[in-house]
């Protein structure tokens, strides 16, 4: 059985997920039903800053490249 997840890293992942399919947080609570602007604002606030990371990093791995690009 897998671990069990605590909400942070349940977000990590689904940030990831999200990211990888190129799905708009927003859109992923339209398809739930569920408005953003009821949820839980630090969930919302912790994903949004998780997906704006990913991004930096992946324009920062297609600029200097994967061994440089902390260095950039």
């Amino acid at each position: 059985m897998a671990d069990t997840k605590s909400p942070s890293q349940t977000r990590l992942v689904l940030a990831q997920f999200l990211f990888a399919h190129g799905i708009d947080i927003e859109a992923l609570y339209k398809s739930l039903g569920a408005e953003l602007a009821q949820c839980d604002a630090e969930a919302v606030s912790h994903m949004a800053g998780i997906i704006d990371g990913i991004n930096m990093a992946t324009q920062k791995i297609k600029a200097h490249g994967l061994d440089n690009w902390t260095r950039g």
